[in-house]
């Protein structure tokens, strides 16, 4: 088969000069249209890909309005992990194959998680705003050793911020229903009330499914500590960023760190923006041996998957 593909997702653009020739190679013209926002919106995508036959996608709108207009689609990887973008009834019906690129970039996301907890645990953004503004603020940390982690999904991500919470000598407990193999030594596996019960660190690590959408909500921030700190380096809709940001404002939590969020770009007007929160921009995943894993994941997907229509 041959036809066009179209390259959406911005961190596989950036990653394009390796992989254009073996594409181009193979029969294919690249669309690699310019991404001014957090993501392509249905219209857009349909506009720039409307006659592809492939699609390495972002964080893009992949309904079922939008899957219907591409009518040559054969196949749709979706660079990264989540999948919660699409629509696989819908994709299943057009005979779209739907593709990620699983396990690509879990230590990579385990970094970001501690960096996040290592600015909440010393308080580093608080001490780098008041420098800039000519203070000298002395902020009495959390040393890591003795505390306790939680780690809410035990995947590839989970598991390499598990490993990393026991190097720094924490007590780690992890959370996931599904998980079907062995924590590392030292690690213990528990309910989700315990792990909320006991962690001063509590990370989201897991996907968002209709079972986790939600999940850190008023209820299950009340079971927390109160001098606990949020880590969200999973997706957005896992958190309910009323109930955390009146948590917060109150007390009732220590602080958060957030790599994601509900609606992304985070609105101007959000309250966790005056909150002990450190905010990112769902920039985990991107560091140049994750990047490049992931595109040459995807790529060999899409062509092996191409070559079967």
């Amino acid at each position: 088969m041959t036809g066009k593909i179209a390259v959406t997702c911005l961190q596989m653009q950036n990653d394009l000069h390796r992989h254009r020739e073996r594409i181009e190679a193979a029969g294919y013209e690249l669309i690699v249209p310019t991404l001014n926002g957090q993501c392509f919106k249905t219209d857009e995508l349909v506009a720039v890909a409307h006659d592809c036959v492939g699609i390495v996608a972002g964080d893009d709108d992949l309904g079922r309005r939008t899957l219907t207009a591409l009518p040559k689609l054969k196949v749709l990887v979706r660079w990264g992990i989540g999948t919660d973008s699409v629509d696989f009834d819908a994709a299943r019906e057009l005979g779209v194959v739907v593709r990620n690129t699983p396990g690509v970039f879990g230590e990579e996301v385990a970094d970001s998680a501690f960096g996040y907890i290592i600015n909440l645990a010393r308080g580093h953004h608080l001490i780098d705003a008041a420098v800039r503004r000519g203070e000298w603020k002395k902020v009495e940390g959390i040393a890591l050793a003795g505390e306790t982690l939680g780690v809410v999904g035990a995947g590839s991500i989970g598991s390499a911020v598990v490993r990393r919470g026991l190097g720094f000598g924490m007590t780690v407990l992890a959370y996931d229903p599904y998980f079907q193999g062995e924590l590392p030594t030292g690690a213990f596996l528990v309910e989700l009330n315990a792990l909320l019960d006991q962690a001063r660190f509590v990370v989201l690590t897991a996907p968002s499914t209709p079972s986790t959408r939600g999940m850190v909500n008023e209820s299950t921030i009340s079971k927390m500590r109160n001098d606990a700190f949020l880590i969200n380096v999973a997706r957005g809709d896992l958190v309910i960023e009323a109930d955390l940001a009146a948590a917060l404002a109150s007390g009732r939590l220590a602080g958060a760190g957030l790599d994601v969020f509900e609606v992304e770009p985070l609105p101007a007007a959000s309250p966790l923006r005056n909150l002990n929160v450190v905010l990112g921009s769902h920039n985990g995943s991107n560091a140049t041996a994750g990047v490049r894993r992931a595109s040459q994941k995807a790529v060999d997907i899409l062509l092996e998957e191409l070559g079967r229509k």
